[in-house]
């Protein structure tokens, strides 16, 4: 797609403009008519994925081996492309515009270049004219709420989100010259894809299971074995209901959330089981008094973070725990922030902190 008459010409005012302000500033309205001019969903989703891209080393040197905004960024690529769905994209952003408001206190600059990523999936996941922003008053006195994904980027890139007295002009210009050059030309060229440079890696934690006394003292607790032997008795009877040879209820506690993976056998098949939620947040309580109760008898050790139940007709009630790996479950269903909080509850010692943990605790600047 080639610019017409009118986006040249919309070009060539913005850059006269930019060169011609002490701040090197494009202004709202300039922006807005431009995207009016381009009028095409595509190129103008790729305009707010491209200001994504611009910002995000940003928040790649805070957050080193970062997964879940370049995973947004390109799934919003994806959505552009229809290769991937909608409220999954949109659900996808709000979770990492929560994600990204936790690090405010530790890096505003990396955490709102977080945001561009997230408002440029919001923009692609609207419809374009919702894009285009339908106020013209100064943007410095705007809320945030209502800054355009281009201005957003801008502030991150000129120093601007910390302070407006903070913006570097140079830097302010650099930015708005790059949006209506290089920006504009990569958005129009349809068939380039935008993050193939970029890859998600998660990293590899070497994560050694430290062994743990807890697990072996909690037999001399009377309120343990108690509350385990009542969990036992809600198990054989669920297993009863559903005819089944063998339970699982895979138990996952992280501050003051709790998440679980129910399954069965029954006939040689694995089945998926949805318990009903006043059954769930009854059993709930048992694990959070279990975790409690064990952390009490050695608290160096920390809390668990997992803990798997099975049992089958015969009666056999094996229990595992994990206090150390952080697997799939503990990635996509608790943030960053909850395992802060979980290790002010349950602290432990810097021998069973494991490396995933440290990084975060870093981040959060939390000392250990």
């Amino acid at each position: 797609m080639k610019y017409t008459e009118a986006i040249s010409s919309l070009i060539s005012k913005g850059l006269n403009e930019i060169n011609h302000s002490d701040k090197g500033h494009l202004s709202l309205s300039t922006r807005r008519a431009i995207l009016q001019a381009i009028n095409d969903p595509l190129a103008i989703g790729r305009i707010s994925i491209l200001c994504a891209l611009k910002v995000y080393p940003i928040w790649n040197e805070f957050f080193k081996d970062d997964t879940e905004i370049i995973g947004l960024i390109k799934n919003t690529e994806k959505f552009l492309l229809g290769q991937t769905d909608k409220n999954e994209l949109l659900s996808n952003a709000d979770h990492l515009d929560v994600f990204a408001d936790n690090y405010m206190e530790d890096n505003i600059t990396a955490s709102f270049a977080a945001k561009v990523a997230v408002q440029a999936a919001y923009d692609v996941g609207s419809d374009a004219d919702m894009v285009i922003s339908d106020y013209d008053s100064d943007e410095e006195i705007e809320d945030p709420d209502e800054w355009d994904t281009a201005f957003l980027a801008s502030i991150v890139y000129n120093g601007g989100i910390v302070d407006w007295d903070s913006i570097d002009d140079g830097r302010n210009k650099e930015f708005w010259n790059w949006y209506l050059t290089e920006c504009l030309s990569t958005a129009f060229d349809k068939k380039q894809m935008l993050t193939n440079d970029y890859k998600i890696e998660r990293p590899i934690y070497k994560t050694p299971e430290q062994p743990r006394t807890q697990i072996h003292e909690y037999v001399n607790n009377d309120k343990v074995i108690s509350l385990f032997s009542q969990l036992e008795k809600i198990f054989i009877e669920i297993l009863s209901d559903i005819k089944g040879d063998t339970l699982i209820f895979d138990a996952y506690r992280v501050d003051t959330c709790n998440y679980a993976k129910v399954s069965y056998y029954k006939d040689g098949l694995r089945l998926d089981l949805e318990l009903d939620i006043c059954v769930l947040l009854y059993i709930n309580e048992f694990i959070r008094n279990i975790k409690d109760e064990m952390y009490e008898t050695q608290k160096d050790e920390g809390g668990f973070y997992e803990l798997k139940m099975t049992i089958n007709k015969n009666g056999d009630f094996i229990k595992e725990f994990n206090y150390d790996v952080r697997v799939d479950a503990l990635q996509k269903k608790f943030y960053d922030f909850e395992f802060v909080n979980d290790f002010k509850a349950y602290p432990r010692t810097k021998k069973f902190i494991p490396d995933w943990l440290a990084d975060i605790l870093k981040r959060k600047r939390i000392n250990f």
